[in-house]
C-alpha cells in the first residue's frame, strides 16, 4: 500500500511540475552547498532514541580545509531523535563556535553518549585546535570534555593516517567501532561508565586536522628558520642499513565518564602512516589483545612485496594488556612462520586466546591462521600449508569479527582457499566488483590437534558469511539464494525449507545470538541500487521468511533494533533526505527526519542506459544524463566523464547521484545544457602487467559513436573530462584522437617513471619517514596501474603507458587542474604535460590549487572556482548555443 502511495505522490508531483504549480530550476552549486549530510546513526539500547550525526551545510563562518568539505565531520552536530514521538533536537549546537561533534556511541546502559569533538575551551581558537573525547549525560543533559589529550583519529579519503580498530567483541550491539563508513572510533565502551581510548602524545594534533595542515605549518616554520638563519632547514631520510625512525608512543587511557578521571593503562608504539592499531577487549572486559604497527617493513634481500599496501607492508607486534592503570603490554614472541602479522581477529569464547593471521615472508601471499594464548603468550599454527586464509579484507580498514568463528567444541571456523590460488586483497575486490570469477573459498574447521575439516565442500556455492545460532550451536548462512545450516562438528549442511530468498541474497544483519528464534536481515542484488529485502527467523531446522516493504525504493538500511523489531532506513530521494523507522515488515513506516527538501525544487534531467559494443566486440553499457529541458531530435553538446576500468551497469554510481559533491556531480553540467555520458571502460584485471593506455579507448570511443548514432550528441561538440585515473584517461584519450573539442584533466598522472619514486607532498614534517608515506610505487607495480615491476626492470612498459611521450599528437584544447597536496600524483605530473603543450604552441591552461588535495574539494571557494573554470572552458570551446 505504501509503495502505491509513494508512486501516486510521485505522479502528482510530476503533473504539478508539468502544469507549472511548482517552479523548478536547473541544479546549481549553491543547491549542493545547502546540503546537510547524515554521516552516522546510532540507536540507543532501549530503542527510544536515535543519535544522528549530521554535517552542516556550507556557510560562512565555518572551518574548512581539514578534509573534503562535504564529508567534513568537524562541521557536524549530534541530533537526538525519538523513535516513539519523532521529537528531535540538536544536542551540540556546534555552529556557534564552528565546532564539530561526531562518532556518537551509546554506553551499554544507554545513559551516555561518547563523541569526538573539536569544541574549543578556554583560549583555544574558534573551530578548535584538536580533537578530544566528550560525553553527553542523559540525566543532566550536559556535555563535558573527558580528556584534554588529542584522540588518535584517522584521516578519511585516500592515504589514511592513524588507522585504529577498537572492538568490544562481546558487547557488539553498541560498540561496533565505526564512526562512519570511512572512520573507526578511537575509543570503545568497556562497561556502562568506562571507556578505553587511544590518545596521541602531548603536543600532537589529531590526524583528521593534521593531514593537510602539517606540511603547510612545516613550510611556515621553514620560512621562520630561514629568516632567523640560526637553524638548518634540512630533512633526512635513509635507505638500506639505516635504523627505522622511531614510532609514536600513544597512550591507552581508561576514562571514567562520570567524573572524567583519566588513568593511563600503558604506552603503545604506533607507526602513523601505513600501519594501524587493532585492539579487542576480552570477554571479561578486564584485558585486551592488541596488534601494534611499529615500523614500515624494509624491502631488500632479493624479496619483493606480495602486496605493497597498508597492513601488508609494515611490521607488527602482538600483545596483551590488563585494563588497569599502570599496566605494561606483554608482547608475544613471533614464530618464524608468522613473522609478518596481518591482523587481529577475535577472542575465543572463554577468553584464553585470540586468532591472528600472518605470513613468514614479505613475498608470501598465502596467509596462515594462528592462535595466540593470553596466558603463556605461545602462538600455535592451526591452518595447514595447503590452505590460505582468504585475504579479501584485512586490518583496521575493515574491522570484521565474523570472518572467524570460535567453535563451541574447540577450534576455529574460517574461510580459506587453496594456497596456490590466493589473490591479493585488491584483486579479490576488483574481480568481485567486475563480476569476474574468484577462487572458491570454503569454510573450514581448524584445530591444532586434528586435520582440518571442509564444512562447505558439498555445497554448490559457499556462504559469504556464517553466523552462530546460540540455541543449537549450529551455523547459518546464505548460498544459492537459500538458507543453510552447518553442523560445526560433522560438517553436515542442511538446506532449510522456507520461502525463496531474493536473487543475489546476502546477509546484512545477523543476531542477536541469545534469541530463541535467530534472525537475519537479507538483501538481494536488485537493480540500479534498489534491493529487495527479507527478514528470516530460524528456529531449529525451520525458517520463516518475510518480505520487508521499503519505505521508499531509494531507501538504504541503517540499523535494526531486534528487541523492538524496528528497522531504520536512510533515504536520499529526489525530494530530500529522510530517516525512516518501520516495523519488521515495513508496513508502518514513519518519517523521523527530513532535510534537504530544497532538492524538490531542482529539475533533474532524465537518465538513460544505452547499449553498445566495445572495439573488442564485448557488450557494454553507458549511463547518460540528459539536460532538464531536453528536446528529442535536437543534437546536444556532449561531455563524456571517463574513468579507466569503470563498468556501468546502472545508475548507482556516485557520479549520477543528485547529492554528490561539487564538480563531480554530473547533473551540474547537464543543467548547463550538456548531455553527460559515462561509458564502460573495461581493462585487464589489476595486479598483472597491463597496458591501460592502449586498452582504455576501446570502451570509450564506441560509446561516443553510439550516442551520435542515436541522434543525441552533436559530433562537432564533444568534450571529455575525468579525475584521478579518469584524469589519466583524459590525458591518454587526447593523444589518441582529435575528435574532442575540449578536454579537462583533473588530478591525473602523465609520466609513470617519475611518478614511481615521487614523495607524497603531505609527508612533509614526518621526520625520517617521509619516503614511506608514498603509495605510488605500489599502485604502479601491483595496484591500479599494474606495471607489474619497477621501471628499471621494464622501462619500455612504463614509457608506452605514459601519455606525456605522445603529447605531440594532442590537438584538443586541454584544461588541467591539480592540487598542490595531491597524494596520488604530485603537481609536477600536470606541469610536465602543460609545458610540453606550451613549447608546441598548443592551447592549454593549467590551474594549480595551493593547499588542495587529490579531490580538489577542501575549500568551498576552490570548488566554486573549479566548477566555474570547467563550465567556462566547455562553453568557450564547444559553443553551447543550440544548432
Amino acid at each position: 500500500m505504501r509503495i502505491c502511495l509513494v508512486k501516486l505522490w510521485a505522479l502528482l508531483v510530476s503533473l504539478c511540475v508539468a502544469g507549472g504549480a511548482f517552479a523548478q530550476h536547473p541544479m546549481t552549486l549553491d543547491d549542493l552547498f545547502k546540503l546537510s549530510v547524515v554521516n552516522h546513526t546510532a540507536v540507543s539500547p532501549d530503542g527510544e532514541w536515535i543519535a544522528a550525526v549530521i554535517i552542516r551545510p556550507v556557510t560562512p563562518g565555518e572551518m574548512y580545509g581539514r578534509t573534503y568539505y562535504e564529508a567534513d565531520v568537524t562541521r557536524a552536530d549530534v541530533w537526538l531523535i525519538s523513535t516513539r514521538t519523532g521529537e528531535r533536537r540538536n544536542l551540540t549546537q556546534g555552529a556557534r563556535d564552528a565546532s564539530g561533534f561526531w562518532c556518537a556511541t551509546w554506553s551499554p546502559d544507554g545513559q551516555r553518549l561518547a563523541m569526538l569533538s573539536t569544541k574549543p575551551a578556554g583560549k583555544e581558537p574558534r573551530g578548535g585546535d584538536n580533537i578530544r573525547l566528550h560525553v553527553w549525560e542523559k540525566s543532566s543533559g550536559a556535555i563535558k570534555r573527558l580528556s584534554s589529550r588529542a584522540m588518535m583519529t584517522q584521516t578519511m579519503g585516500g592515504s589514511s593516517l592513524y588507522r585504529v580498530d577498537l572492538r568490544n567483541q562481546f558487547n557488539q550491539a553498541h560498540n561496533a567501532g565505526r564512526c562512519s563508513d570511512e572512520e573507526n572510533a578511537p575509543f570503545v565502551w568497556i562497561d556502562d561508565t568506562s571507556l578505553l581510548a587511544v590518545a596521541l602524545p602531548q603536543g600532537n594534533v589529531s590526524g583528521l586536522l593534521d593531514a593537510y595542515s602539517r606540511s603547510l605549518k612545516h613550510a611556515f616554520a621553514t620560512l621562520k628558520s630561514l629568516e632567523q638563519g640560526d637553524q638548518p632547514t634540512v630533512s633526512s631520510v635513509e635507505s638500506a642499513g639505516a635504523e627505522s625512525a622511531a614510532p609514536l608512543n600513544v597512550s591507552l587511557l581508561r576514562i571514567n565518564a562520570r567524573n572524567a578521571r583519566s588513568d593511563e593503562i600503558a604506552s603503545v608504539p604506533v607507526f602513523p602512516l601505513d600501519g594501524d592499531l587493532q585492539m579487542v577487549v576480552a570477554p571479561d572486559a578486564k584485558s585486551a589483545a592488541l596488534l601494534a604497527t611499529i615500523r614500515a617493513t624494509a624491502p631488500g634481500g632479493g624479496e619483493k612485496f606480495s602486496y605493497p599496501f597498508g597492513s601488508w607492508a609494515v611490521d607488527k607486534q602482538l600483545g596483551f594488556v590488563d585494563l588497569i592503570a599502570g599496566s605494561s603490554v606483554r608482547w608475544a614472541p613471533l614464530p618464524a612462520t608468522g613473522k609478518y602479522l596481518l591482523d587481529l581477529l577475535s577472542w575465543s569464547n572463554d577468553g584464553s586466546a585470540v586468532a591472528v593471521r600472518a605470513r613468514p615472508k614479505i613475498s608470501t601471499l598465502s596467509l596462515t591462521m594462528f592462535v595466540a594464548s593470553a596466558r603463556d603468550l605461545s602462538i600455535k599454527r592451526v591452518s595447514p600449508e595447503a590452505l590460505s586464509m582468504a585475504a579479501a579484507a584485512s586490518g583496521a580498514d575493515i574491522p570484521d569479527t565474523s570472518s572467524v568463528i570460535w567453535a563451541d567444541t574447540g577450534g576455529l571456523i574460517a574461510k580459506a582457499v587453496r594456497a596456490d590460488e590466493e589473490l591479493s586483497p585488491l584483486e579479490w575486490w576488483i574481480r568481485q566488483v567486475r563480476s569476474r570469477s574468484v577462487p572458491r573459498a570454503d569454510w573450514w574447521l581448524l584445530r591444532d590437534d586434528a586435520e582440518p575439516i571442509n564444512l562447505t565442500s558439498k555445497m554448490a556455492h559457499v556462504p559469504a558469511s556464517l553466523h552462530r545460532v546460540a540455541s543449537n550451536g549450529r551455523l547459518v548462512g546464505v548460498a544459492d539464494d537459500a538458507l543453510w545450516t552447518l553442523d560445526a562438528t560433522s560438517g553436515e549442511a542442511t538446506r532449510l525449507a522456507s520461502a525463496p530468498l531474493p536473487q543475489g541474497a546476502e546477509v546484512v544483519w545477523a543476531g542477536p545470538q541469545r534469541s530463541a528464534a535467530f534472525e537475519l536481515l537479507i538483501a538481494g542484488k536488485g537493480k540500479d541500487g534498489v534491493r529487495p529485502w527479507v527478514r528470516a527467523q530460524i528456529q531449529g531446522d525451520t525458517a520463516t521468511v518475510t518480505p520487508i516493504e521499503l519505505p521508499n525504493p531509494t531507501a538504504r538500511f541503517e540499523s535494526y533494533d531486534a528487541a523492538r523489531t524496528r528497522l531504520l532506513f536512510k533515504d536520499q530521494a529526489p525530494t530530500g533526505t529522510f530517516l525512516w523507522a518501520t516495523n519488521a515488515a515495513g508496513t508502518d513506516a514513519r518519517k523521523l527526519l527530513s532535510i534537504n527538501e530544497h532538492m524538490a525544487d531542482v529539475a533533474m534531467g532524465e537518465t538513460r542506459l544505452i547499449e553498445y559494443r566495445g572495439i573488442d566486440g564485448q557488450s557494454l553499457q553507458a549511463g547518460v544524463i540528459l539536460p532538464p529541458d531536453y528536446v528529442p531530435g535536437r543534437k546536444y553538446p556532449m561531455l563524456m566523464w571517463v574513468y579507466a576500468g569503470a563498468t556501468v551497469r546502472g545508475f548507482d554510481s556516485d557520479f549520477f547521484n543528485a547529492y554528490y559533491a561539487g564538480m563531480y556531480n554530473m547533473r551540474l553540467y547537464a543543467a548547463k545544457g550538456y548531455v553527460v555520458m559515462m561509458p564502460s571502460m573495461p581493462l585487464a584485471p589489476d595486479g598483472g602487467k597491463n597496458d591501460d593506455y592502449i586498452d582504455l579507448p576501446k570502451g570509450a570511443m564506441p560509446a561516443v559513436d553510439k550516442l551520435i548514432e542515436l541522434g543525441i550528441a552533436d559530433p562537432d561538440r564533444l568534450a571529455v573530462m575525468g579525475q584521478s585515473y579518469g584524469g589519466y584517461s583524459t590525458y591518454s584519450l587526447v593523444t589518441y584522437t582529435n575528435r574532442f573539442k575540449a578536454a579537462i584533466a583533473m588530478a591525473g598522472i602523465t609520466e609513470l617513471v617519475s611518478l614511481y619514486g615521487q614523495f607524497d607532498p603531505t609527508a612533509r614534517g614526518y621526520g625520517g619517514i617521509e619516503h614511506q608515506k608514498s603509495a605510488n610505487w605500489g599502485l604502479l607495480e601491483h595496484g591500479q596501474v599494474s606495471m607489474g615491476v619497477p621501471p628499471w626492470e621494464d622501462l619500455w612498459h612504463y614509457l608506452r603507458n605514459s601519455p606525456l611521450y605522445f603529447v605531440d599528437r594532442v590537438q584538443t584544447p586541454l584544461l588541467m587542474i591539480h592540487g598542490e597536496q595531491d597524494i596520488r600524483g604530485p603537481m609536477s605530473q600536470a606541469e610536465e604535460f602543460f609545458y610540453a603543450l606550451y613549447r608546441q604552441g598548443k592551447r592549454a591552461k593549467l590551474l594549480r590549487y595551493w593547499g588542495e588535495d587529490h579531490g580538489l574539494r577542501q575549500s568551498p571557494a576552490n570548488v566554486r572556482s573549479v566548477v566555474d573554470e570547467i563550465v567556462a572552458w566547455l562553453d568557450t570551446n564547444l559553443a553551447t548555443q543550440n544548432k
